[in-house]
């Protein structure tokens, strides 16, 4: 098997063509493409191909580099010094461009990775959210709507019964070992901001889960179409932050916002109704047709 992986250099990347170069299973060669150039020499986990989704070129890897059987799009930008458009374009049509060379070059499966902030955190939202429930997530946020416009592109994408599977990957809010991410920056200090009178049910998910899950999907050869991915972690917010080691501190909402800019973090601003609302997901189609089990 063949797989090409965009975004290879970043965090996830990196864990992920480890992962999958690993397995016991069948021999998997990696393909990292990547504008970051920071693939180690001498590395032979992956063959390294410096190149931009965005662009035009990037098409003149799939002409060279032989038959590729599934794309990992990782690749995205959530800088806070992005403009809208340019935002937009990276994420949104780099993701419209890898899916266009994938069907005209065979590729047999696109796994996308979106998350369940999608779905936008509402009082009347069920306890747990399947996934044919309508992405309702704030669109004023540019990173929110960014995944919503992108998980949508991949669900109405038609490339043709047999062609290609498309996969996409809603993980809940994420918690990396090695810091880094937008959990991390609201959960920075020792005491952790939350609201006064909320304290919504909340899922995290640590790294190892999110790249058995990519692993699980890559492998089952009839993996097609969005799955909830929830970690083991499911409980109140303010029990969430003391299982991290951190204590809440709970406060009116105008001491920890400004019009969704975070009081504690300049490089932090999202819709802050993800602390206040439950926006938690059903893992069950995960669990019966990938086999992900988190707990």
């Amino acid at each position: 098997m063949r797989v090409l992986i965009t975004g290879a250099s970043g965090y996830f990347g990196k864990l992920l063509v480890h992962a999958l170069r690993s397995d016991t299973g069948d021999k998997i060669d990696v393909i990292g493409v990547d504008v970051r150039e920071t693939h180690t020499r001498g590395d032979d986990t992956m063959k390294f191909v410096s190149g931009d989704t965005r662009k035009k070129r990037i098409e003149d890897l799939f002409k060279t580099e032989g038959k590729i059987d599934v794309v990992i799009h990782l690749a995205r930008d959530s800088s806070p010094d992005l403009s809208s458009d340019q935002s937009m374009m990276t994420n949104v049509y780099g993701t419209f461009h890898m899916l266009e060379l994938a069907e005209k070059y065979g590729v047999k499966k696109f796994i996308f990775p979106s998350s369940s902030i999608v779905y936008g955190a509402h009082m009347d939202n069920p306890a747990l959210i399947k996934e044919d429930h309508p992405l309702l997530g704030n669109r004023d946020v540019k990173t929110i709507r960014d995944r919503i416009e992108a998980d949508l592109i991949c669900q109405t994408y038609s490339p043709g019964a047999d062609k290609m599977n498309i996969v996409i990957l809603r993980t809940v809010p994420i918690w990396r070992t090695a810091g880094g991410g937008t959990l991390a920056r609201y959960m920075k200090g020792e005491l952790v901001p939350v609201f006064l009178g909320f304290d919504p049910m909340f899922q995290i998910i640590y790294d190892d889960e999110v790249i058995e899950a990519f692993r699980l999907a890559t492998r089952i050869e009839d993996a097609r179409g969005a799955y909830n991915i929830p970690g083991r972690i499911f409980m109140p917010l303010s029990k969430v932050i003391k299982h991290l080691g951190k204590k809440p501190l709970p406060l009116p909402e105008f001491l920890v916002h400004k019009k969704g800019q975070y009081r504690w973090s300049s490089q932090l601003r999202f819709d802050f109704n993800y602390l206040k609302y439950p926006f938690c997901v059903d893992g069950t189609k995960a669990k019966e047709e990938l086999g992900y089990n988190p707990s």
